[in-house]
């Protein structure tokens, strides 16, 4: 095992790889014999080349299956995870949704106001799940960062998030988003990690 002090002499891996090449490749590097930064180098980039021309495993043919497989893949870089995304050419936000909605076997969690409130009137809400999916950003009171505005889906299958208001906040009641300001992708492989979670949560009790 190379020290501390040689570790941060040796070359940094290569941007843009998946984790398994960069596990493969600082391993290379960092253990071994005595061998000098150039010859640990050398054996880096063998041990990478390896990995990338390693062979990927097959992924399932439905969309939604390949997203939840891509998600987990360890061999894949990001580059690559999007070009083999496969989205079919036809598919919409609202289609994602209704699949959601046909998979997840857990209720919802979160609840957004749909209407505004009155001085004599409680506002609406509708429930759902939070997916990270817009394409809008907003910023933070008090703050000049901007972030991505939220995207809920509903149990009756739409895709609901706040509006801008004219001081670039959002505002306190949400509404359906316009399937252009929905990244597809992004929206797929936020609904294919629900699913993922959902698997793992423990059974909630009914309500009463």
């Amino acid at each position: 095992m190379v020290c501390d002090t040689h570790a941060r002499m040796l070359p940094d891996a290569p941007e843009g790889i998946s984790p398994d090449a960069l596990s493969r490749y600082e391993i290379a590097i960092r253990l071994g014999g005595p061998f000098c930064a150039s010859c640990r180098a050398d054996i880096g980039s063998q041990a990478l080349a390896q990995a990338i021309n390693a062979p990927r495993a097959p992924l399932p043919e439905h969309w939604l299956d390949r997203a939840i497989a891509l998600n987990s893949d360890q061999t894949r870089s990001d580059l690559e995870k999007i070009e083999d995304a496969g989205l079919p050419s036809g598919l919409t936000p609202t289609a994602v949704a209704a699949e959601f909605l046909r998979r997840i076997g857990q209720p919802p969690h979160e609840r957004v106001p749909i209407s505004p409130a009155t001085l004599m009137r409680a506002p609406d809400f509708v429930e759902g799940w939070s997916v990270d999916c817009r394409r809008r950003r907003c910023t933070r009171c008090g703050g000049t960062a901007r972030y991505r505005l939220p995207c809920l889906i509903s149990t009756q299958g739409e895709l609901l998030g706040p509006s801008l208001e004219d001081n670039g906040r959002h505002g306190a009641t949400w509404w359906i988003v316009p399937e252009s300001d929905i990244e597809l992708p992004r929206l797929v492989t936020g609904v294919a990690r629900l699913l993922l979670l959902s698997a793992f949560a423990p059974p909630s009790r009914p309500r009463l």
